[in-house]
């Protein structure tokens, strides 16, 4: 039952061909095969006097010949709020020359590529000086230069109008709507609190943090997004069903709640610098929604007070690998000459970078997870305490630091809300709730019959023991809670926040509280994490905020101690990587084939404050990865770089010993 890594069929599959240009056309939502993508954008803005001056046909179609794309997303209207095209409906910028949108139509028209536009959406500086109703209003009362109200006029008198007029005018075959979630705040205009007391009831209007009623507020400006995006989606989808339609991070790590909104994609362009981070929590959560997706690296990154500049392609690899391995597509972004010229040498990096994608394509791209280790993201606790409305704040710490921890500890970790966990829990080995202190009377029943049929769950929080008291063995101990340091190998690591003590009943202590740094002199009288047999399964608990912990400081004896902790779960059916610590893996299955992704996550010299480009990645040396399986296969090889390989089962368990790993290969075991 909970053991699926054994129940695979690994019958030999013929590699599938790549999908290339006109044949993703073809698909019912081309985004469904779509793989490699180039997005562009310029934010046109009041200042500009060349737009489009330099774009001709013959450049702009040799240029993406070097690279290929299966999708290319092409500037429409940015933050600023004025257009690169000759809008009739809104503020075209005054410096456009030549219409440069309508020569990307007809290249990738020609070269049967489909074409999508970036617009910013929420975010219209532009439409807000001509029309300052239209803009949300702060808490203090006044109005926002940049951000619109969901209630104004703005949707139905502009940004709907614009799309309609781009999508008949251009054909396009999709729509990239930027500025949106993580643009959008609360509006206390008196629409909204007119609108709020008519659908709640709730006639006193919350003004912070702490005001009553402050999360029924910000749960009623969440409904007002989804609205919005619906209502978009929707106009264009009458007028061209075609036409895909996504809202940049909808539906992502910042708004994890199950879909709603009719998008046809879920997408987002993670951070400049130290992008790798941001993609491994975004593509392990976008992977599990069940829908297309992809997920877009900056080709460019500044440092400090420098100027923008281009990254290697050793760095850009590495960067969309953790993609690569969720099964995901990627694209990069590359921005223009403001006279629409697209700089040769940056098109051949990006060719290079599109080269190490697709000969990886047949091995990663719509791969299906092998369940392993589930790693809890409650949108119950994120919304509760993350900086409204979809933005992080530090909500995400200790899901995120759960998930490094493990990676970093050899395990194959998916990420999934309450809603997924639900409904797949009992194909997962080992679940993970890390330190959600409001997570559903539904989730915690489900919770327990998992661990009396046989699961493992690891537990955290200074919580535990009051809301997880029966499930973990213990009861809370009225004491005053203690921070101080963990035991952790042969030494002690520093924690910062308070650790619960608890009265033992029926559980067993594995590690002890230390007030100071030496484990065995040092030890208060509680225990700081527990082990208890439940039904058929275990239950560890750490009682403080250890994951926490980990993402703001990621100690090596901290990461150690994360480790002893899972394995005293002692979880059945858990592949695993045993080398060093940045060699990520990811457990993948397609085709009847194993696919075990590997990424490299080391770089050669060091990442500083001051130094964020990745010059070159080495060779991580031999490691070992073991999987459980009930029969011999019939081979195992690592594509599409073959490094040296030696594997034997024995025990219903396969040994892979591997000679090396660059930055992203796949173990493909048949």
């Amino acid at each position: 039952m909970l053991s699926t890594i054994r129940n695979l069929s690994f019958a030999l599959i013929l590699a599938m061909a790549l999908t290339m240009g006109a044949s993703v056309m073809a698909a019912e939502n081309w985004h469904e095969d779509a793989f490699f993508g180039l997005h562009y954008d310029l934010h046109p803005n009041a200042t500009d006097t060349n737009l489009g001056a330099e774009t001709t046909y013959e450049h702009i179609r040799a240029m993406l010949e070097k690279v290929m794309p299966d999708f290319v997303q092409y500037d429409c209207k940015g933050h600023p709020g004025y257009t690169g095209y000759p809008t009739k409906v809104g503020s075209p910028s005054p410096g456009i020359v030549n219409d440069a949108l309508k020569i990307w139509r007809e290249v990738t028209r020609d070269m049967g590529i489909p074409l999508s536009i970036h617009y910013s959406g929420v975010w219209d500086s532009r439409a807000i000086e001509l029309h300052p109703e239209w803009a949300r209003i702060n808490e203090r009362g006044n109005p926002d230069p940049n951000y619109t109200s969901r209630l104004s006029a703005y949707d139905d008198a502009l940004l709907i109008p614009q799309l309609l007029e781009v999508a008949r005018e251009y054909d396009i075959d999709g729509m990239w709507i930027d500025g949106e979630n993580w643009a959008s705040r609360p509006d206390w205009s008196d629409a909204c609190k007119a609108l709020f007391t008519e659908r709640t009831g709730i006639a006193e209007i919350p003004l912070k943090r702490g005001d009553p009623h402050w999360h029924e507020w910000l749960a009623f400006h969440r409904d007002l997004f989804i609205e919005h995006v619906a209502r978009y989606t929707e106009a264009v989808h009458k007028l061209k069903p075609a036409c895909m339609v996504t809202s940049n991070w909808m539906y992502s790590v910042r708004q994890p709640e199950e879909v709603a909104a009719p998008i046809n994609w879920l997408s987002g362009d993670f951070d400049p610098s130290f992008g790798s981070e941001r993609a491994m929590a975004e593509a392990r959560f976008l992977s599990s929604r069940g829908m297309p997706w992809d997920l877009m690296a900056w080709s460019f990154l500044r440092t400090g007070d420098g100027g923008w500049t281009m990254k290697t392609a050793a760095h850009l690899c590495q960067e969309v690998s953790p993609v690569l391995a969720q099964g995901g597509a990627v694209f990069i972004y590359n921005t223009p000459q403001r006279s629409g010229r697209l700089t040769e040498w940056h098109q051949e990096l990006l060719a290079e970078v599109a080269q190490f994608c697709r000969a990886r394509q047949q091995y990663s791209h719509k791969t299906q997870t092998v369940p392993q280790v589930a790693v809890l993201h409650s949108e119950s606790s994120y919304y509760l305490h993350n900086d409204p409305l979809f933005n992080f704040g530090a909500a995400n710490h200790a899901m995120e630091g759960a998930m490094f921890a493990l990676l970093e500890n050899g395990y194959s970790v998916d990420v999934i809300n309450e809603a997924t966990l639900l409904r797949v829990m009992n194909d997962y080995p080992m679940v993970v709730v890390p330190e959600a202190a409001h997570v559903p009377d539904t989730v915690k029943d489900a919770l327990n019959d998992y661990v009396k049929r046989g699961g493992r769950l690891l537990l955290s929080g200074d919580f535990v023991a009051e809301q997880y008291g029966e499930l973990a063995g213990v009861r809370k101990d009225e004491r005053e809670k203690h921070g101080g340091w963990l035991p952790a190998g042969n030494g002690a690591v520093t924690v910062t926040g308070a650790y619960q003590p608890t009265v033992l009943e029926g559980a067993v202590a594995l590690a002890p509280a230390l007030y100071q740094q030496d484990p065995q002199l040092n030890q208060r009288d509680f225990a700081a994490a527990t082990r208890h047999d439940y039904g058929a399964g275990r239950v560890v608990a750490v009682h403080g905020g250890v994951f926490r912990d980990y993402y703001q400081t990621r100690y090596p004896l901290l990461r150690r101690f994360i480790g002893d902790m899972a394995a005293a779960l002692d979880a059945p059916g858990l592949a695993r990587a045993h080398g060093p610590w940045h060699v990520e893996m990811a457990a993948r299955q397609k085709d009847g084939r194993l696919l075990i992704q590997l990424i490299n996550r080391g770089v050669s010299g060091y990442l500083s404050p001051h130094r964020h480009i990745v010059e070159n990645v080495p060779d991580a040396g031999p490691f070992t990865v073991t999987v459980p399986m009930a029969e011999r296969p019939k081979r195992c090889y690592l594509a599409p770089d073959k490094f040296g390989l030696e594997w034997t089962w024995k025990d219903g368990m396969v040994t892979v010993n591997i000679g090396g790993l660059h930055i992203h290969n796949v173990l493909v075991v048949e």
